[in-house]
């Protein structure tokens, strides 16, 4: 007769016993045997030392514990992982039962619960609509490359330097897209998606933040561009910091972009001269005004007349001398203008 409580007590006798036993064999003093053989006639000896005996029992209890142990661990990792398969089947059996219950409507007559081809029909549907998603965002990461191309190649060709440029950066809250790295942030808009989307804003903040519009509204005349030139008075090569306009019938003077007025005086060789300060260090000057219409500390838009267009100071004729400087560093007020705008039609 089968007693498993016999068979139970035993087997914990032997689990408590044989440590004991492993370590009196450890400790053992063997003592030198002696073997004898008889071999057609003749006796034969041979002696086993007892340091070699204590030798090969120590290694075999040694190979018999890595044996155990590696058992042991295995038995280990299969609980774990039966634990984890156990889990999942538990959260994919709460998962189904959910569906069934979202998808059982009592109000609705013809509604019933989805049954297990429902089911990997709706998953068949996701997987085609999430790759309809990431080949979305792929397209739509390089059309970003493709813009951010354009922008920083326009960028360029603004004549503005990596000075300039940073001044621009440092002195605005440059914004755009932010990967998330608290681990929140869908896996789709990570990497090179979050990459470009952040560059983007970036160039077009930078972009955005320049003067985007001439002082002369009709038509003009440049007659004097930035850079190099002999001076009209001095006969001399002199750098020219702006550009001078010459409208051919409104006289009127504007904002290249909103900001507060700084300086509104005759100002040297400048003339009747307004400076108006802008976001992120950009200053405009207008200089040569017949008349000032504005005071200094007033706030000015596109739409405030800061004075006429004029002849005074240093001047060989009616003309608007027009400068734009970044952090104090005069810049091309054409190119940068024409940066302005080509950002604006991307906006736009």
């Amino acid at each position: 007769m089968f007693h498993p409580i016999r068979k139970t007590g035993a087997f914990a006798a032997w689990v408590v016993q044989s440590p004991l036993m492993a370590m009196a064999l450890w400790r053992r003093d063997f003592i030198d045997a002696r073997i004898i053989l008889e071999q057609d006639g003749e006796l034969k000896y041979f002696s086993i030392a007892g340091r070699w005996q204590r030798y090969a029992v120590r290694g075999v209890l040694l190979l018999v514990a890595l044996v155990l142990a590696v058992v042991l661990s295995l038995l280990g990792s299969a609980v774990v992982l039966h634990d984890d398969k156990l889990r999942l089947e538990q959260s994919h059996r709460e998962i189904y039962s959910a569906l069934l219950i979202g998808t059982a409507d009592a109000d609705i007559p013809e509604a019933r619960a989805m049954d297990q081809d429902d089911m990997f029909n709706l998953a068949r549907a996701i997987r085609e609509r999430d790759l309809e998603i990431r080949s979305l965002v792929n397209t739509a990461t390089a059309d970003l490359a493709s813009q951010n191309q354009g922008l920083k190649s326009r960028l360029d060709a603004s004549g503005l330097t990596a000075r300039t440029i940073s001044l621009i950066q440092s002195s605005g809250a440059v914004g755009g897209f932010k990967p998330q790295l608290d681990g929140t942030g869908h896996s789709l808009v990570r990497g090179q998606f979050a990459e470009e989307a952040s560059r983007n804003r970036e160039l077009k903040d930078i972009m955005m933040a320049l003067p985007s519009r001439l002082p002369v509204e009709g038509a003009h005349d440049i007659t004097s561009r930035f850079g190099i030139r002999t001076h009209p008075l001095h006969k001399q090569p002199k750098f020219h910091a702006g550009v001078d306009l010459v409208p051919q019938h409104d006289d009127r003077v504007y904002p290249t972009k909103a900001g507060k007025v700084v300086l509104a005086r005759s100002y040297g060789s400048y003339g009747n001269t307004v400076i108006v300060r802008h976001d992120r260090s950009i200053e405009s000057l207008y200089a040569h005004l017949d008349r000032i219409d504005v005071s200094e500390g007033d706030e000015v838009d596109s739409s405030t007349v800061l004075g006429l267009v004029g002849n005074t100071g240093a001047s060989t004729g009616k003309h608007l001398h027009f400068e734009i400087s970044v952090g104090g560093f005069p810049v091309d007020p054409l190119r940068v203008i024409q940066t302005a705008n080509y950002v604006q039609q991307i906006k736009d």
